[in-house]
């Protein structure tokens, strides 16, 4: 009786083809996994740098927030070439604004002056000077935090989003920060925000076309910036 042939040559390359595609399968995922563990780091990573400088900025523009002696400097220029130049000073309840609006080879001038009790505006084109009393609100300028979120988890979310690069400017160090999702600042896609390293405060921005550059002083406001202009030399408008 002859023996038994155990050996089948198809089947036996079946199971190697099988066996070997396994051990590729499972390469391709072990492959994979690395991939995404190494991503996964680097986004950690990412994210707790750009929280440490995003709590750092935080802390400290915080001690500004309650200041009452201050004036801010800016000069915004728009992508159709119209400048605002604006003067802000604030001490204690008084307040005065000073803006400049170059458009079209015309410059028109706005004053408005707050005694803690009303506000005068007082406005100059070159045909004619205006003024009008008791005029309303003042447009106020405070000392915001571009980086401000609701809790921590949100700057957290902001920060994983975050590109955050060291830069000079003007002199200065700062960070430019885009794609930070902020409650309290809506910017656009591609916007930049410029922030002083050494106090947290935002210097300057670009965005959609319009550059903002911004100068700050802290308790040098003088009671003689808050002086109105002779109100004779202007036309008097009564409040509508």
């Amino acid at each position: 009786m002859a023996e038994a042939d155990l050996g089948h040559p198809v089947l036996e390359k079946n199971f190697t083809t099988t066996k070997s595609g396994d051990k590729l399968i499972k390469n391709v995922l072990k492959i994979a996994l690395i991939v995404i563990a190494i991503l996964l780091v680097i986004l950690i990573i990412h994210t707790i740098r750009n929280y440490v400088i995003v709590t750092d900025l935080q802390n400290k523009i915080a001690e500004y927030n309650d200041s009452i002696n201050y004036h801010i400097k800016s000069v915004v220029t728009e992508n159709n070439g119209t400048i605002v130049k604006m003067d802000y000073y604030k001490k204690d309840d008084k307040q005065v604004v000073f803006m400049e609006r170059m458009a079209n080879n015309e410059v028109t001038k706005i004053s408005m002056y707050n005694n803690g009790e009303r506000t005068d505006t007082f406005i100059e084109t070159k045909d004619s000077k205006i003024a009008q009393l008791n005029s309303g609100t003042i447009m106020s300028v405070g000392i915001y935090n571009h980086l401000e979120n609701d809790s921590k988890w949100q700057t957290i979310l902001g920060c994983i989003s975050a590109k955050i690069k060291s830069v000079d400017y003007n002199g200065k160090e700062c960070y430019i920060v885009k794609e930070f999702m902020s409650s309290t600042s809506l910017t656009f896609e591609g916007a930049e925000t410029y922030i002083d390293k050494e106090t947290g405060i935002f210097v300057k921005s670009i965005e959609a076309g319009i550059v903002n550059e911004r100068e700050y002083e802290f308790n040098t406001v003088d009671d003689s910036i808050f002086t109105e202009p002779d109100i004779s030399q202007y036309t008097l408008k009564e409040k509508e």
